[in-house]
């Protein structure tokens, strides 16, 4: 009797194990989030101050999703990973335009002082 109770009870196990949902360490979204961010704090994004914003936001995210791994929460860190990369994405994006934006402000009110002085 012991033999067949056990041979069930292992059965149990192996089914149980198999119906778990196995969910990978989102490594790679690990790895683009951190990328992302290097490029931002590469692009400058930290002397901006609205890219320096979501610089902060991004590394906030990074260090959330890190915790949420710890705890075993991987599909909640995966988007938090996310979260960080847009936060990164979007700080470089800034770090590029808001300096562009400020030379075409100046330029234009070069060319609009030139123009008068013309007249």
């Amino acid at each position: 009797m012991r033999p067949k109770l056990l041979a069930a009870l292992l059965c149990l196990t192996f089914v149980g194990c198999a119906g778990q949902r196995v969910i990978p360490v989102p490594t790679e979204r690990r790895v683009e989030a951190e990328a992302s961010l290097k490029a931002a704090e590469g692009a400058g994004a930290a002397r901006v101050p609205e890219a320096a914003r979501h610089l902060e936001y991004a590394r906030q995210q990074l260090a959330a999703a890190e915790r949420l791994l710890v705890e075993g929460e991987q599909e909640a860190a995966e988007l938090r990973f996310r979260q960080a990369e847009a936060d990164a994405d979007l700080a470089h994006a800034l770090a590029r335009s808001v300096p562009m934006e400020q030379q075409a402000r100046r330029t234009t009110q070069q060319a609009e002082s030139l123009r008068r002085g013309l007249q």
